[in-house]
């Protein structure tokens, strides 16, 4: 099962304290209804916070998430910025934080994070061999440095076996200003079959609740991140007067140094390239 945005979300205000789990008793696609806050709380109380649904018998609405816009204390109900795909049901269980750290905050937040990891491996399978000619235009994220490994479709509907073949005889040049970067093969190669690039990039932006991380990236080392990320903004955004905030950043930059150690990311070696005499 992928690590989504939403799951690291949880996992990050979960550690900083902020997370409330409950069960709804009803609701609707807009709203979320739980009895048993009735009546204990004010009015609007969790305006700004968010909401997250936890779980939902693997059926939507379960990992959604939105902002909470208002709260009525007398019914026990909370009204969503965004509607959810499907009704919220009674027995489902959902998540609730506060407006201390703002969902749209701590989804760049998030970003930030996984960002100032440096650059992770990725794979793109998107594109396919040129049909002309033997350079083939990067457009991708990947034209930032040289790809680490191209791999092609050498036998088409081959399955007992990996129909891959790694291209060993290939040159890179890099993107001159608006134009995109080239890739140039040494020999001519059977149009239109898909490539398989290796590269090194930033991690793509994360937006939608079910958007995944990238596989090479552990979700303990991405929530360690997140959360001292958070702390280090919600620091900063105290002007640096809250005793106890600093305590916590400071716990947070060693979790997340000890994390490094305990989940490095795995980075892929450059395939070799073969000598070509005389060319």
């Amino acid at each position: 099962m992928a690590y989504t945005l939403s799951n690291l979300l949880q996992d990050m205000y979960t550690a900083l304290g902020q997370l409330r789990l409950g069960v709804a008793t009803g609701g609707s696609p807009g709203t979320l209804a739980d009895a048993a806050l009735a009546g204990r709380h004010r009015d609007d109380e969790w305006q700004g916070g968010a909401l997250f649904i936890t779980a939902a018998a693997g059926a939507p609405p379960e990992g959604e998430f939105a902002a909470i816009v208002a709260f009525d204390a007398a019914a026990g109900l909370f009204n969503l910025a965004a509607a959810l795909s499907a009704p919220v049901a009674a027995g489902q269980g959902y998540g609730l934080s506060g407006g201390y750290y703002p969902l749209a905050s701590m989804i760049e937040l998030a970003n930030a994070a996984l960002r100032g990891l440096g650059d992770l491996p990725l794979v793109d399978e998107s594109l396919a061999t040129p049909h002309t000619g033997s350079s083939f235009s990067a457009t991708l994220e990947w034209p930032r440095r040289r790809p680490v490994r191209i791999d092609y479709l050498a036998i088409p509907g081959l399955t007992a076996v990996s129909p891959w073949r790694t291209l060993h005889d290939w040159d890179f040049i890099p993107a001159a200003p608006g134009e995109p970067a080239l890739i140039l093969f040494a020999d001519a190669l059977a149009a239109g079959r898909p490539l398989r690039i290796w590269y090194q990039a930033a991690h793509p932006q994360l937006r939608a609740a079910g958007d995944p991380l990238a596989d090479g990236l552990p979700p303990e080392l991405a929530a360690a991140a997140g959360v001292e990320r958070a702390l280090r903004w919600q620091h900063a955004r105290q002007g640096g007067a809250d005793v106890h905030l600093a305590a916590q950043w400071e716990q947070a930059q060693h979790e997340l140094a000890a994390a490094k150690r305990a989940f490095p990311i795995w980075r892929p070696r450059r395939a070799a390239r073969l000598l070509a005499v005389g060319r």
